[in-house]
């Protein structure tokens, strides 16, 4: 209860990334500016620029070119795919389902395909959510990668005129290249079978069976359970209960605040899409911080999104606390199970996302 605790109220402000942050939100503006409406495809583009901002991680371009560049083709195709699944539950169970697959395992090459991996997990799902019947797969195809290409381009400005982004120390940086393998078919086949590979196996069918609970309960929302399971099963069950309370406590404060501000914002696209690019900037800035800060940022921009959608805010806000709730009690029930039938198994994975 005291790691809970500390979890919870530490925040490393040395891990605030304001200037990746800084990246992201220009890259919004720029997206929302040019365009000057919100729908879902500019919604998509606004995810790509979150998320391809946010796994740069530290160092020269040129060392966050790579990762950059494959999660904007990896996260459009898989947008893609999410799109055209849509309407048939067991479908989206089998598109989420390889992604999460895919995307944990990425971890098993180092601390940046681990990040990559976890939002290629959550990518999918934010598509579904934000998508209606209304928009072609190959939109957000486009959508997806001008929005990646944007934020690299933004980014590459940004490091020709001001150092590059404080990050870990050398010895961090070096460690971090020690634990990385190379991505060839070998090595992903071997990772299979090692710790890793359990534990996405472990993942996916959590989130399977989040997806079909998330239908049958939630008809408005019904991948918000899967994104709760995503984030909440974690190697071992000190982390899953850990990121659980944080979870749940950063989807109260952010259910709350987004709630309240919907209310008194003006009724209009304009102001709602505001808040939604503040709180990306915020999430972005606090992703290595604190995870509560993180969870609070991302349930409000989302909120936000729905709003956007013209859903209404205290609905979304309501439906989505007792869906982390309910994805939090299946995140922590398939963990107790794999813990009782394989004590270690998922230790050791290496995955840092």
């Amino acid at each position: 209860m005291k790691q809970v605790l500390d979890d919870i109220l530490t925040v490393d402000w040395g891990q605030v990334q304001l200037r990746q942050a800084l990246s992201g939100l220009v890259t919004m503006l720029v997206v929302v500016g040019f365009l000057g409406f919100i729908d879902d495809v500019v919604l998509a583009a606004l995810m790509a620029a979150l998320f391809v901002s946010s796994i740069g991680g530290a160092g020269s371009m040129s060392e966050r070119l790579p990762a950059m560049v494959s999660f904007t083709v990896i996260g459009g195709l898989a947008g893609g795919l999410a799109y055209w699944s849509t309407g048939n539950v067991w479908l989206v169970a089998v598109v989420l389902g390889v992604a999460a697959y895919l995307g944990t395992l990425a971890a098993a090459f180092g601390p940046v395909a681990a990040k990559s991996g976890m939002y290629l997990s959550i990518w999918p799902l934010f598509a579904l959510m934000l998508g209606s019947g209304d928009t072609e797969p190959w939109r957000v195809v486009v959508a997806f990668l001008a929005g990646g290409a944007l934020a690299i381009v933004i980014t590459a400005l940004r490091l020709r005129v001001t150092r590059p982004d404080a990050g870990n120390s050398e010895e961090e940086a070096e460690q971090g290249k020690a634990v990385a393998r190379p991505v060839t078919f070998d090595n992903v086949l071997a990772a299979t079978t090692e710790p890793i590979g359990l534990f996405a196996l472990l993942r996916t069918v959590a989130i399977v069976l989040a997806v079909v609970v998330g239908a049958w309960w939630f008809d408005s929302y019904p991948l918000w359970v899967a994104i709760t399971v995503i984030v909440i099963v974690k190697p071992s069950s000190s982390q899953s209960v850990s990121v659980a309370v944080q979870r749940t406590l950063g989807t109260a404060i952010g259910v709350a605040v987004a709630v309240v501000v919907a209310q008194v914002l003006p009724k209009s696209d304009t102001a709602v899409a505001i808040a939604f690019v503040v709180c990306g900037f915020l999430m972005i800035a606090f992703n290595n911080a604190n995870y509560t800060l993180f969870a609070t940022f991302l349930t409000a921009m989302l909120v936000f999104g729905q709003r956007l959608a013209h859903a209404d805010a205290f609905e979304a806000g309501w439906e989505r606390l007792l869906a982390t709730l309910v994805g939090a009690v299946i995140a922590l029930a398939v963990m107790a199970v794999a813990m009782a039938r394989w004590p270690s198994g998922t230790d050791n994975t290496g995955e840092t996302a």
